[in-house]
């Protein structure tokens, strides 16, 4: 019974620290991510928000920040997440992407 313990209290560790340790993916991977959610985006934002001229959009517009994700297990597992913020023709956009799978998780724009 104690070595049953014993071995599901180190599969556990095993488990937590996998996850816990999962890679980030790069800034590059990040802005090619948030491009192609720019370019290809879901019908409701295109009748609001205007996605013309993303491609013209000098490096210096383009933010890209790395934040810890909000709420209690978040903050104890260390879980990430990406915000690129794009600004042009006086908007600034923002799209949060999870950090390890570059997952879409939220928009921010001018009509938020």
């Amino acid at each position: 019974m104690k070595k049953i313990i014993i071995g599901l209290v180190v599969t556990l560790i095993m488990f937590f620290l996998y996850f816990y340790q999962s890679p980030i993916l790069s800034t590059g991977e990040v802005i090619n991510k948030a491009e192609k959610y720019f370019l290809n985006p879901p019908e409701e934002w295109k009748n609001s928000i205007s996605f013309n001229d993303l491609e013209e959009i000098p490096p210096e517009n383009i933010s890209v920040n790395l934040a810890q994700k909000q709420g209690y297990w978040n903050e104890i597992t260390n879980n990430m997440k990406w915000e690129v913020t794009i600004k042009y023709t006086g908007q600034e956009l923002t799209i949060v992407m999870d950090a390890y799978t570059g997952e879409f998780i939220n928009l921010y724009g001018p009509l938020n």
